[in-house]
């Protein structure tokens, strides 16, 4: 039947859904376009829009500080093509991390920040038989950003300044695996993405170069039929945020990041309707790691959330979208206490098979 041969390519477009998480992941680093069939190429596109919030106690008598979570953007494009019967490559690029932040009252009026990055993925995959894989390949990432920052004079707090992370490349490299039953339409990959070191020139209130470090992560993905038009998927990823700080030189409360290692759980159903149609949801679970709120990045703690999206196929074009929503875990601590926070999001892919 048609549908089920239409599930194979299915799996490959739920990377369109976010996975803005622990630290500043935003789409989880997905490969899924190396499996798909033949020549391929896709773009996606969304918009993130959170909500933010909760009293602020570090900057004297506690106030509301309003939504602080500015409407976050996010894409990513992929192309892969066969080499041979044995060898297949793709090259990846997306923004796998990013956060913003702005303060529009009280004390802390007009605090802001933003940490942007992209990344260029090249991986080569190798059949060792018709069911296991291997595959890998270098990863050259781009990550920069600012912030407005305290300031001291004498060891006394003297105000707010604004102080810049000049974009800066740097390379790293996925190492990964699969096991497939190709007349099943079942599949489990691992994929180990490593760290990336940083050495950022950094002006403004505090000048020099600060290391940072994005963090060595493993995804799990796994996809099986369970019926001729219902395809069963789940992901789980690990990534080990708690060696990313940023201590800008000279800065005297240490590290603007306090974030713990973190583990992201996804589970969902794709369900064929039609030659043309599909539709799919997914519900996502990451627990609380216990971070304290510290500071004005460390808002929320865990989440919880659902997605729900359609997959509109015709000839060689497939067009995925998707809207989620999350719920955040709340976090307390020296600067202020979040509670009730929540993120909506809303993305589209084309992918076009030739």
């Amino acid at each position: 039947m048609k549908t089920t041969k239409l599930l194979i390519g299915f799996f490959g477009c739920l990377s369109v859904t976010p996975a803005i998480a622990g630290g500043f992941d935003i789409l989880g680093q997905p490969n899924d376009v190396l499996f798909e069939t033949g020549r391929y190429a896709e773009f996606g596109l969304g918009l993130g829009s959170a909500d933010v919030a909760g009293q602020i106690t570090a900057a004297g008598p506690p106030f509301a500080s309003g939504d602080t979570a500015p409407t976050l953007p996010f894409y990513n494009g992929a192309f892969k093509a066969d080499i041979n019967e044995q060898f297949s490559g793709a090259v990846i690029v997306d923004n796998p991390y990013g956060r913003k932040l702005e303060y529009d009252r009280g004390p802390l009026s007009g605090l802001s920040g933003e940490v942007e990055s992209i990344a260029i993925t090249g991986l080569l995959r190798y059949k060792l038989t018709d069911r296991f894989s291997v595959f890998g390949g270098p990863r050259l990432q781009r990550l920069g950003g600012n912030t407005d920052i305290s300031v001291f004079a004498a060891g006394l707090p003297a105000g707010f300044a604004n102080i810049e992370f000049e974009d800066t490349w740097a390379v790293g490299y996925v190492v990964g695996g699969a096991f497939e039953i190709p007349e099943a339409h079942i599949r489990i990959a691992v994929t180990y993405n490593s760290a990336i070191d940083y050495d950022l020139d950094t002006s403004g209130a505090y000048a020099g170069r600060t290391s940072v470090e994005t963090p060595q992560s493993v995804n799990v993905d796994l996809q099986a039929p369970i019926g001729l038009s219902t395809l069963l998927f789940a992901s789980v990823r690990w990534a080990e945020w708690s060696k990313t700080t940023i201590r800008p030189p000279g800065y005297p409360l240490g590290s603007l990041t306090h974030f713990n290692d973190t583990t992201t759980y996804r589970l969902g159903v794709v369900q064929v309707f039609s030659e043309n149609w599909a539709g799919f949801t997914a519900l996502t679970y990451e627990p609380k790691t216990g971070i304290s709120a510290d500071a004005p990045i460390d808002a929320t703690d865990g989440l919880w959330g659902a997605t729900l999206g359609a997959i509109y196929t015709r000839d060689r074009v497939k067009i995925t979208s998707a809207v989620t929503y999350y719920q955040f875990g709340d976090a307390s601590g020296s600067f202020g206490n979040f509670k009730d926070n929540d993120v909506v999001s809303a993305a589209v892919k084309v992918g076009y098979t030739f």
